[in-house]
Formats: C-alpha cells, structure tokens, sequence
C-alpha cells in the first residue's frame, strides 16, 4: 500500500542514521581535578556542523558520523577547551572518555571565568535558572549562606519573610514548588522554623531551578521544580572543606576508594550551651539545635556501569519548659536513601535506574496545665524510576521514563488523651513520560514530550503534553516559549511562622486534583562573554485549587478532603521578568525585576470574588553583586517589593450574650486581602577576604543583614477586647551583623 511505504520510509528517516556504515562517538565527560561528572559540556565537530550536549551523568553519543579523521572540540565554561583529532573508522562505536582541566584565565582587570555548566539549558529552555555553589556562598545571608534564601533574588521569586526560606515562584506558594536532592522529593526543606534550609552549601555540586514549563521528565507539582545535585565526591585526593558560623559548624570530607569516591558532610548548630547558661541565668527560654548529614558513595562496576549510593537526614529538636504542668516539645525532620545505577545497554542507549525513599516526621507535644496535647503527622515516600537517554541521530535524542511511587500519609491527634483524628493513607502514584529532543534546523531546538500518570487516590488519570521551542534570531539571541499541562496530587497544610508543623495529604476521591497550564514567551541576548539580557512574560491558569478550611472545627473526626478544604478554586498567576547579568570579570552580578499579578477564586470565599493571595507582589526588584580585589570580596544585595496583601478590618461591632448580658467586641473584615503593608525594602553587604591557614586555602566573613535597620512589615494584629487600640503591625528583623570562617584543605 503506497500509504503504508510511506509511513515506513518516514519512520525509517527519523530512527535510522541517515549514512550507512557511519561511525559513533561516545564516552563520559569529568572534571580532571576531581573526577566529578560535567554534565550539558558542548562536543562539537564543526566541519561536519554536528555535535551535542551531555547529559546528567556526563554521558555524551554522537551518531551518524561519517568515516574518516575530524577535529573534535569539547567546549564548558571555566574549563579549557579541548581540541582533538580523530580517525572514526566505519561501524565504529569509538568510546572516548574526556577529562577537561579547570581554567582561570586571568584577563584584563584580573578577570576570572566563573564555569556555568548549564549555560545551554538555560539558552534552550524558559523559565530556567542557575545558581552555583560559589555565588550563593558569597552572598550577604543571615547567619550563614542559604541555598533557598538565595533563590529568592532571582526575579519571579518572593518571599514571605525575613525568616522564610520558602519559595513563592511566579504567584505560586511553597506547595506548588517541587523540591528534589539527588532525584528524592524533599516534603519539608527547611530547619529552624524555615529560617534556614536543609541544604548544605559544601555539599552542593549543581542547582536548577524551572520556574515554570518543566520538561516531562518530572511532574507532580502545578508550578516550579528546584532540583539540587550534590557532590558524587573527590576521585582524585582526599580533601575537605568547611567553616564556622556564629550559629553552626560544617565540614566536608571526600576521596577516593576502589574505582569511585566517597563523600560524608556534616552540619550542626551550637546553640545549645548558650541557650542552656541563659536558662541557668533565671532566663525562660527553650533548648533548640538542629543538624544535617549528607553521604555519597560511587563505585564505577566497569566500563558500562556505575553505582551510586547517597543519604540525607537531618532533624530539628526544640524543647520549651514554662513551668511543671505546661510544655512544648516538637521535633521534626527528613530522611532520604537512594540507590542509583547506570548502565550503558549499547553507545546509543544510556540508562539510569533509581531506588529511594524519603520520609518526613514531625511529632509535637503539648501540655497546658496537666493537659498533654499530641499531633503526630509523617510523610512515607518509596520511589522507584527507570530514565532512558536514546541518541537516535545526532539532531534527535529520546528520553523516556517510568515511575512508581508507594506513599504513606499518617496523621493523628489527641487531646488529653483521647483521639480525635486518625488518619492513615496509603496511594499509589504510577507514572510514565517520553520526550524528543530535536535540532530541528541549526537555528531552531524544539523539546515535545507528555507525560501519564495515575494515582490511585480518587483513581486519577492525567495526560501532560509539555514543550518547549528555541530560535536563534541572529548570534547570542534568542527566542523562546514553552508550555505545558501540570496536575497536583498532594496538598500541603502550613503557618507562615511554624514550618515544623507543616503536613501533606493526599487529595481523596471527594475532591478533583488541582490543574494548571503554563506558557512562556521570552528573549535572551547573549551581548557578549561578559553580559547577557533576558525578557520572558509567563501566565499560568490554575483549576481545582485546594485551601485549607480554616472554619473546621478542632475536633472534627472529618478526613475526607472535601471536609478539610475549600475546594474548586480557580485562579491565574501573569507576569514579565526582565534579568541583566554581568558574569565575568571584577565586579560580576545582577539585576532582576518582575511585575507581576496573581489572582485566586472560590466559591465559599470573599463572595465568590477573585482576591490576591498573600505574595502577590506587583513589582519586585533584586540586586545581586560582589567586586573582588586581590584577596578582597565585597558583596551587596539589595531587595525592593510591593508590600504583603492582608485583610483589613472594615468594621467593629459588639454582641451582647442574652443570657448573661456580658457584651464582645469583633472585628468585620473588609474584603480578603484589599489591602497592603508598606513597601519592603533591605540592603546587604558583606566583606569576604582570602589567607592561608597551616597551608590551606581560607576565607574570612563578615556580613551585614538589613544594613539601614528597616523595620519592614510582617503582618497586622487587631485587638477585639480593646475597641478603641489601634491595630499592631509586626515587625520583621532589624539590623543582623554575623561573621564566620570558611576553609578548604
């Protein structure tokens, strides 16, 4: 049939190299120094116009070579070019394993070059953002340097507090930012309440952010994805890193061992002496520590396979003794174990295989006046995932994938010991995705993929199809959009002020899942090495939306989720952010602004009317910059937004109890969230300088938070048992100084 000829001849055009006897280049790419792998590195054979990217493993394949010799350029920034030349001989699979040696190459005005190892995701695909280990560790933190508070000078980012590390991306709240370390979901990221996250910045290799359109390859969450690589460690020296805080004391450690390496890192305050001499003083203060420990295993098992084993737990303890008969006691805390192995089936075929379980617990106990109060809420997490790279030709890779997951809620509370909620669920989550990435002509890269799931809560069937299109105008710029179909299964519960108690649930079949659809359109101009510009408006429509019923009462024995939450909300999130990046040179940073608007709608809320939520910001501007001087780093960051929205009272009335003729006094509120606190405005600085210790590498900090002592506003407070006081705006954190020392051996 001429149809079917057809059919078959295109088919035969899109997985079959198009010249025959062709050769194929593949192999690993690592770092010289320490062996870890270098993933997105450019291969390149210009004369042939052919190359590709390598992937999270460092795993590159070129097909469809022809025969013969040709120059070869492996190309990474902050690396030095490799340039070499090979004789590829027919049907040839020539596996060519690559060590690229770090380069600083000093220019005029002692400039450095900084590596960006995923500079071509980001030219490829919107709505994606890097932050590197060295650039976050500079920058002016309270306390000490914060992965996830240094995201949030990025545009399209918020936060809700001085001390919150929580992600608000493009008009979403933390629930909708997925959070991912070595490929395990994070459910509760953050120690001290949220004024710290769990990520240890010596341990940290790389860090992407996807605001928004992620590619197939995840799924789970309507908004943002933070996926955090840690170190695989040293396969060359035993070494280590560190330092010491006014609040904590880390240290790394990592080698070699057999064909692999191994890395353990270690964090945890010293607070507790302080806090126990102050009790001893008469003071009434609690006994509060936390700490985190990371671990990584590798063993390369041969040419094709490698194992890696990786572990994460940490916990916060905090105990507050008012008196004999009341108490406050909370402990909450994550766990991860992991188990990767990669394989390589055949030079064309690379996968990787993934076992992993993650937990959060949080127990809280509570006794006012010899009445104990407990709540008792955890999250089990047992993955299993299969990712496959298929370099089909040298313009098209397909990536695939399965996953399984086997979840455990649990939540239960009592009250003087009797047992008012108990609940326990157990859901499945069934995954699949595949995805094509295409050089479709040299100036255009286009990325379609979906993605199926299905969980077994309410036996919920989802279909994604996502993409993602990049256009080069003219050379360094470019044109991008993406869009894409996202579903949430899980609803998180929260306080702004008490990340500790905060607890997942699923959501059952009495309610839909929520829904959202994303698209970006942007530019990037890439001006030269040293500066590039970017462009990129978004807008996301979201269904089904979930919230908290705030007007259920404490001991209902309710669990279904239409009695928990007010459901069918609707809502959108719109917004242009406009990024300027100086990255080479003494003085290196940026600037980001957004302008923004996000709206939310329910049935049972506000009449029925659309209302901002509480981080709807309409513009927010971020300044980032350090200038580095022989042995001197200064750093700066400054921060300006539109003011919190929160609801204001419109009115006040008194009831009189018939019965005793006693009168209470309320307050009506006006409208959800019609009004705002003042702007939010701080200023950072800090001052870094580099010595040498007993033959060390070392560096000396110090930095100041909210440098002009801006007492912004937190949230506003009204007295009902005072009619005529007038309401209490709390304030955030003033002026915070903190020093400390960071060391390399």
């Amino acid at each position: 049939m001429p149809g079917t000829k057809l059919l078959y001849t295109a088919l035969l055009a899109v997985f079959v190299p198009a010249i025959l006897n062709a050769a194929t280049l593949n192999g690993f790419i690592k770092d010289a120094s320490d062996g870890e792998s270098l993933p997105n590195t450019t291969i390149a054979l210009p004369a042939l116009k052919m190359g590709t990217l390598s992937n999270a493993s460092g795993y590159y394949a070129i097909t469809g070579l022809p025969p013969g010799r040709h120059v070869v350029v492996i190309s990474h920034i902050g690396y030095r070019t490799q340039l070499d030349t090979l004789d590829l001989i027919a049907d040839q699979a020539l596996r060519w394993n690559i060590n690229l040696s770090v380069e600083s190459i000093r220019l005029q005005e002692e400039t450095v070059i900084i590596a960006d190892r995923l500079g071509e995701e980001f030219r490829q695909q919107t709505g994606f953002s890097v932050l590197q280990a060295q650039d976050m560790q500079q920058m002016p933190a309270v306390g000490e340097s914060d992965l996830l508070r240094s995201l949030q000078l990025l545009p399209g980012i918020q936060a809700a507090s001085d001390i919150s590390s929580g992600l608000y991306v493009r008009g979403g709240g933390p629930d909708q930012t997925r959070i991912l370390l070595d490929q395990v979901p994070l459910y509760n990221p953050s120690h001290a309440f949220g004024f710290f996250s769990t990520f240890n910045p010596d341990a940290i290799k790389d860090v992407s952010l996807y605001k928004g359109v992620y590619p197939a390859a995840y799924g789970g969450n309507l908004g943002a994805l933070l996926d955090v690589q840690n170190r695989e460690g040293n396969r060359q020296t035993l070494s280590g890193r560190g330092g010491l805080s006014l609040i904590s004391g880390r240290l790394l450690l990592e080698g070699p061992i057999g064909t692999g390496a191994w890395m353990l890192s270690g964090r945890r305050t010293y607070l507790d002496p302080v806090l126990s001499a102050v009790r001893a003083s008469g003071a009434n203060v609690p006994s509060y520590y936390f700490y985190d420990f990371n671990g990584k295993f590798s063993q390369r098992l041969g040419p094709s396979d490698e194992l890696v084993i990786s572990t994460y737990f940490g916990q916060d303890v905090l105990d507050f003794d008012l008196d004999a008969e009341t108490f406050f006691a909370l402990n909450w805390g994550n766990r991860t174990l992991t188990g990767r192995w990669s394989h390589l089936f055949s030079p064309t075929l690379f996968g990787r295989f993934i076992a992993a379980f993650s937990t959060y617990e949080s127990d809280t106990s509570l006794s006012f006046f010899d009445t104990p109060v407990l709540f008792d809420n955890s999250v089990r997490d047992l993955s299993f995932k299969a990712d496959f790279d298929y370099y089909v030709q040298a313009d098209h890779t397909i990536a695939a994938g399965l996953l399984l997951t086997d979840y455990k809620f649990t939540f239960r509370q009592t009250f003087n010991q009797r047992q008012q909620l108990d609940l326990n669920q157990e859901p499945w989550l069934m995954a699949a995705y595949v995805q094509d990435d295409w050089q479709a002509t040299p100036l255009m890269h286009l990325r379609l993929g979906s993605r199926f799931s299905y969980f077994t809560a309410g036996q919920r069937l989802s279909l994604e199809p996502r993409f993602s299109l990049s256009y080069e105008l003219q050379p360094g710029l470019r044109l991008k959009t993406g869009g894409g179909v996202y579903h949430q299964y899980l609803q998180l519960v929260t306080t702004e002020g008490f990340s500790g108690g905060d607890y997942w649930l699923p959501l059952d079949a009495s309610v839909k899942p929520s829904r959202s659809y994303q698209t970006a359109l942007g530019l990037d101009w890439e001006v030269s090495s040293r500066y590039r510009l970017s462009a990129e408006t978004y807008y996301t429509d979201m269904d089904q939306l979930a919230l908290l019923d705030n007007n259920t009462v404490a001991d209902s024995e309710e669990t279904r989720s239409t009695d928990l939450f007010v459901t069918d909300g609707t809502g959108y999130a719109a917004g242009l952010e406009l990024f300027a990046e100086r990255r080479l040179g003494r003085l290196r940073g940026w600037l980001g602004y957004t302008l923004g608007w996000t709206r939310r709608q329910f049935p049972e809320l506000n009449r029925g009317r659309t209302f901002p939520p509480k981080y709807d910001r309409r513009h927010d501007i971020s300044l980032n910059s350090s200038y580095r001087q022989s042995k001197w780093t200064w750093n700066l960051s400054l921060v300006y937004a539109t003011g919190q929205a929160f609801t204001p009272a419109g009115a006040r009335y008194t009831l009189r109890a018939p019965a005793t003729g006693l009168f209470t006094d309320r307050a009506l509120p006006a409208d959800r969230n019609s009004a705002r606190l003042l702007p939010y405005h701080r200023l950072d600085v800090g001052a870094r300088r580099a010595f040498g210790l007993w033959g060390s590498e070392a560096e000396f900090y110090l930095q100041i938070f909210n440098l002009y002592s801006r007492r912004n506003e937190w949230f506003v407070q009204y007295d009902t048992d005072e009619p005529e006081t007038d309401p209490k705006v709390v304030k955030m954190l003033p002026i915070v100084p903190t020093f400390g020392l960071d060391f390399k051996f």
